[in-house]
């Protein structure tokens, strides 16, 4: 069940439509931005570090840092705030996990008989 907030506050997020009468033609809180930007800059930075191609103008860079910054925003509101996502990253990164059980099975292929078959 989806419940909308009591507070006016949480209800309208902090957006920039653009000059009156001209809005963009995406809406994005101002948290997305410097998200955005902060990516793609590190994009750039590990092309230019790695021997990898860069090109002019970078769209695939801009491609993945728009794919990036939307998989993120849409985990990131005003109750759970960036620096919580990145601490629940990390915590899940360095949690113990349970050792498999199980035994390994070795599959040969010296057992299977194939037959030859007519296409009529």
């Amino acid at each position: 069940m989806l419940l909308c907030p009591d507070d006016d506050v949480y209800r309208v997020d902090a957006v920039w439509l653009g000059p009156r009468g001209m809005t963009l033609p995406w809406t994005a809180r101002y948290s997305a931005y410097s998200i955005w930007l902060v990516l793609f800059v590190s994009i750039l930075l590990v092309e230019a570090g790695l021997p990898m191609h860069v090109s002019v103008p970078p769209v695939w860079e801009l491609v993945f840092s728009v794919l990036a910054t939307y998989a993120l925003t849409g985990v990131i509101d005003h109750d759970r705030p960036l620096a919580s996502v990145w601490h629940l990253v990390r915590a899940e990164a360095g949690a113990p996990r349970a050792r498999k059980s199980g035994h390994r099975v070795a599959v040969g292929t010296r057992k299977i008989r194939v037959r030859e078959r007519s296409l009529l």
